[in-house]
């Protein structure tokens, strides 16, 4: 409602000229009373006294003057010639009222009937009601007022005051009238007041034409010229009078655009905002926000914030929006809704996602709560979020199952599913679906075609092929046909059917791009694997011979070394040479494998002094290599088969001295016995043989050891011996069918179900029982296994340590890895790093040597020294991916050591070169790390960036996952959009599954709950 004139300044007004009227009148009489005689006192005393407001003692002068002229008594009329006597009289009456004497009103009605027709009857009433009208106390101030109106005495003074004291009493029927009256008086200096009021009524009643008229007449009135606009405005624009309202006030508003003015420019603003012209309300509505600030009703901030998005203002509609979307009521919906289509217009599908969510959350409009809900979910699908999406797209058919988004709804189910790597669940509900579209088809080919590649990494061969036959039979996307139908071959190939695997490689490698290359490495591999060495060639030559790309050059060097395989299983020593020295030259991973294989092919040739040099030199250039104990014993045994028995006795000697741990120990002693025997050196030789029986009963050597000291025994001439020896063996190594041996098993099928606490008894009462036992170390293991399940960490590893103390057994790299493994997690770091080197130098597979780098980069890395970490983690990554994920997550470490020493440059990298590497769990480490580094440079639009990736990249990995969106929330409270930031946390806490990412957004959500 516009604003009328302050009635407090009219009640002063009239207030003053009472008591100048009173002023006037009493000037007048002191003058008078300079010529009055001593009977006169009183009344002058008493018009002293009402002059200065003492109401109680005038009215005691006044009576004390009256008394001697009251012969009869107070009921006695006076004389109305006695102008004093009557003036005092009236005094009394006025005085008493002024002090609430009981029974005033009785003096004045009596005043008034004995001095009708005196003046001062009329003026007494009017003066009165103008009293209390100056006082605010209009009730009064009407019973007054309506007399002296009646009796007409100053008329239209009094009856504007009347009309007044009606309306501050909410009597507007009776008010109006009166008003109507003293508005047309062009004598009446109440008359634009009148007017004004007039016009307020006339609003009020909802006659707006009336309202118009009486507004227009005091519009150029100074008093009233500010608040008039803004009432013809609403009152034309209540009548929907809408060019007549625009033709008032915009050349109005051209002349002015002061805050006066602001109610004008909204009625001007909505006028436009209702005929769809946005653009021209726009700046109607910035100047009444401009004027009105936090008053602007919120109705009128949406409507504003809807012009702008509607001209595509989007940034601003954005700034209009936002405190307004937060709400709970119908305003709060469609701010929401709109704020959600502006954050899409922006690029900020993240700041979307919570609008949509919040007006989805409020049902005041259905139908904007619907579509809300639908692009909520339509968002967390673009945004790979496919386990929430599924959720949400499943509650949004069931709601609304005639909704106009149902099909498209139906194929965004699909889409969820593959989002959320819930694979068999999407496939299942798309072959439950009536009706594809051509959309669910494309869809479809995708699940099975990755549903059939996870089968394959689990080993599951037929559940892979069974899949990839299902996407190989909606051919939609060429490139995805091809890759299904390659790891359809590699399932077979992997379940060593090669002849089923080789036609499907085949097919593939007849075309050109990716999996073309990669076939031809695996039909190398198939016929390889098949012994089929001859037909393997061509593959790995033709490999080889092409340009391969950066990303295969791991693979190049292993079909390098593979090519030499096969050539020298073919016996073309020269080309099995040619290409062992391209590995060695280009620094292949297996370049000591390459280097020794060259030197047996020397020695095959008999190239004796040549072999022997490449042997030399693969123990001084590899001397951790595993075949640096090949080679010892490759080098003795070229002496060995050209018959130099005593230079091969010093070259064995060499190994079973320098290597007393190596596995070619008993065939390096069997081949010194032989070499003995031949010297007819037969104590030696006998020694050998013994050892051998006595240390390594179990080894392949130990039959031939046994036949070989039966002979040497004879030709010793001391074949009696022999009894005492065979003894000794069969009481070393008793039968399976001996009590030892079922006790052992016993105890291991114990610990095989997996009841590890009687498994530890068992094998406890085993080795006390069998101190001697050929499985020691065997039981030794399992029972350190059963104490390492049992988190008994202590025991553990005493047992871990005595297999590798013993350093014998097939058991000591296991061993090895689960000690290095326990003194790591208790941070016992130079053992566990110990126990790593050792691995590496003891383990026969390149898998187990890979494994053991790992742990030893984590190792160094946990240290910390990083330095260490990061030569590990060159060293894994240089070869190759022989471990699965084993290069993914040395790239990452790479990132990490650069990460913790502040160099973010080279840490974005290497941490990008793990991203490019796979979709695993280092590549979504390594995504929150790059977030990290954004969020530490400041940049944090960067780093919210970069981080929403990961729904569509890593969306398995709850943990990171929720790193991430906790780290989007800091970023959020950076920029100051606390309520984004809490939006965020709060979905994290409602949909994560990690409990300890909950726990953790929880926390910072009270934190900035307690902020605000």
């Amino acid at each position: 409602m516009p604003h009328h004139p302050s009635q407090s300044r009219q009640r002063c007004r009239q207030l003053c000229l009472l008591t100048f009227g009173l002023f006037t009148t009493l000037s007048a009489l002191a003058q008078r009373t300079q010529s009055y005689q001593e009977p006169d006192y009183h009344y002058r005393n008493g018009l002293e006294l009402f002059e200065r407001s003492n109401y109680a003692a005038a009215r005691y002068e006044f009576r004390q003057y009256l008394e001697p002229r009251r012969g009869q008594g107070a009921s006695t009329l006076l004389n109305t010639n006695d102008q004093n006597a009557v003036d005092a009289e009236y005094y009394i009456a006025l005085t008493s009222l002024y002090v609430d004497e009981p029974g005033a009103e009785l003096l004045v009605d009596r005043f008034v009937k004995n001095h009708s027709a005196h003046p001062k009857a009329s003026q007494l009433y009017g003066d009165l009601g103008s009293y209390y009208f100056a006082r605010e106390d209009y009730t009064k101030a009407i019973g007054f007022l309506e007399k002296a109106v009646a009796q007409g005495g100053n008329n239209s003074r009094y009856k504007y005051q009347l009309a007044l004291s009606y309306y501050n009493t909410q009597d507007l029927q009776r008010a109006l009238p009166l008003l109507n009256e003293v508005k047309l008086d062009p004598n009446s200096t109440d008359a634009p007041a009148a007017s004004y009021y007039a016009g307020v009524i006339n609003f009020r009643n909802r006659n707006f034409n009336e309202a118009v008229a009486d507004f227009r007449r005091v519009e150029t009135n100074p008093i009233y010229q500010n608040q008039v606009p803004n009432w013809i405005a609403q009152a034309l624009y209540r009548q929907r009078r809408f060019d007549d309202l625009l033709a008032y006030t915009e050349p109005l508003l051209r002349r002015s655009n002061g805050a006066g003015l602001s109610e004008v420019a909204l009625f001007t603003a909505e006028v436009y905002y209702q005929q769809n012209q946005f653009a021209k309300a726009i700046p109607y509505y910035k100047q009444y926000i401009a004027a009105a600030g936090a008053k602007a009703p919120g109705a009128v901030r949406f409507r504003y914030g809807q012009s702008l998005f509607r001209t595509g203002a989007y940034p601003d509609a954005i700034t209009q929006l936002k405190s307004l979307a937060t709400g709970k009521d119908t305003t709060a919906q469609y701010a929401a809704y709109t704020l959600g289509v502006s954050y899409l217009q922006t690029q900020n599908p993240t700041y979307a996602l919570n609008a949509f969510d919040q007006a989805g959350r409020l049902s005041f409009n259905r139908d904007i709560q619907e579509e809300a809900r639908f692009n909520h979910a339509k968002l967390l699908v673009d945004q790979n979020n496919g386990a929430d999406a599924v959720k949400e797209l499943t509650a949004f058919l069931k709601q609304y199952p005639d909704s106009k988004f149902e099909n498209e709804a139906n194929e965004l189910v699909g889409e969820a599913y593959f989002a959320s790597n819930n694979y068999p669940a999407a496939i299942a509900y798309i072959e439950g679906l009536k009706r594809r579209t051509p959309r669910i088809n494309t869809t479809y080919q995708r699940l099975t075609y990755n549903q059939g590649v996870n089968e394959f990494n689990a080993e599951r061969y037929p559940q892979a092929v069974a899949n990839l036959d299902k996407s190989l039979r909606y051919p939609v996307d060429n490139a995805l046909q091809q890759a299904a139908q390659f790891w359809k071959a590699e399932a077979y190939s992997a379940g060593k059917q090669y002849d089923t695997a080789i036609p499907l490689y085949a097919s593939i490698a007849k075309g050109a791009g990716e999996y073309a290359s990669k076939s031809l490495y695996a039909l190398g591999y198939a016929y390889y694997n098949k012994k089929d060495y001859a037909r393997a060639l061509p593959y790995f030559r033709d490999f080889v011979s092409r340009k391969a790309d950066n990303d295969e050059q791991a693979q190049v060097l292993d079909a390098t070394i593979r090519l030499a395989d096969a050539y020298f299983a073919g016996k073309q020593y020269e080309n099995a040479m040619r290409y062992y020295d391209q590995a060695i030259a280009r620094n292949a991973p297996d370049k000591d494998y390459a280097a020794y294989q060259k030197a047996v092919i020397l020695s095959y040739v008999g190239r004796d002094a040549e072999a022997k040099a490449q042997f030399d030199q693969v123990q001084r250039q590899f001397p951790n290599s595993r075949f640096v104990d090949e080679s010892l014993f490759q080098t003795a045994n070229v002496d060995f088969e050209k018959g130099a028995y005593q230079v091969a006795i010093r070259g064995f000697s060499k190994l079973i001295d320098g290597k007393p741990n190596s596995k070619l120990v008993p065939a390096a002693l069997l081949k010194r016995a032989i070499a003995y025997g031949n010297l007819q050196q037969y104590d030696p030789a006998v020694a050998d043989y013994k050892r051998i029986l006595d240390n390594y009963g179990d080894s392949e050597q130990a039959q031939s050891a046994l036949l070989g000291i039966q002979n040497t025994l004879n030709d010793a001439g001391r074949p009696e011996e022999f009894s005492q020896v065979l003894g000794q063996y069969k009481k070393s190594n008793p039968g399976s069918t001996d009590v030892e041996r079922v006790q052992f098993e016993n105890a291991r099928n114990i610990y095989a179900n997996e009841k590890y606490a009687q498994a530890i008894q068992s094998f406890i009462a085993f080795l006390q029982e069998y101190p001697a036992s050929p499985n020691l170390n065997e039981a030794r293991y399992y029972l350190a296994e059963s104490y390492r399940q049992t988190d008994d960490a202590t025991n553990a590893l005493r047992y871990f340590n005595q297999i590798i103390t013993d350093n014998r057994s097939s058991f000591l790299v296991r061993a090895a890895t689960r000690a290095a493994e326990l003194e790591t997690q208790q941070k016992n770091y130079p053992r566990a790093i110990r126990n790593y080197q050792l691995i590496i130098s003891k383990a026969d597979d390149k898998a187990a040597q890979v494994t053991a780098q790992l742990g030893l980069m984590d190792t160094y890395f946990a240290m910390p020294k990083p330095d260490s970490a990061a030569a590990i983690a060159r060293d894994v990554v240089t070869g190759g991916n022989v471990v699965p994920g084993a290069q993914n997550r040395a790239q990452l470490m790479l990132g990490k050591v650069a990460f913790a020493k502040g160099d973010y440059k080279t840490a974005q990298t290497e941490l990008d070169k793990t991203i490019a590497l796979g979709k695993d769990v280092n590549g979504a480490e390594a995504l929150y790390y790059l977030g990290d580094i954004l969020y530490k440079q400041k940049k944090y639009k960067e780093s919210i960036a970069s981080l929403l990736k990961f729904n569509e990249q890593f969306g398995d990995f709850e943990y990171w996952k929720g790193k991430a969106f906790m780290l989007v929330a800091d970023n959020n409270v950076a920029l100051e959009e606390t309520a984004q930031a809490k939006a965020v946390l709060n979905s994290i806490i409602e949909n994560s599954s990690d409990q300890t990412i909950v726990a953790e957004a929880k926390q910072k959500l009270a934190t900035l709950d307690s902020k605000n």
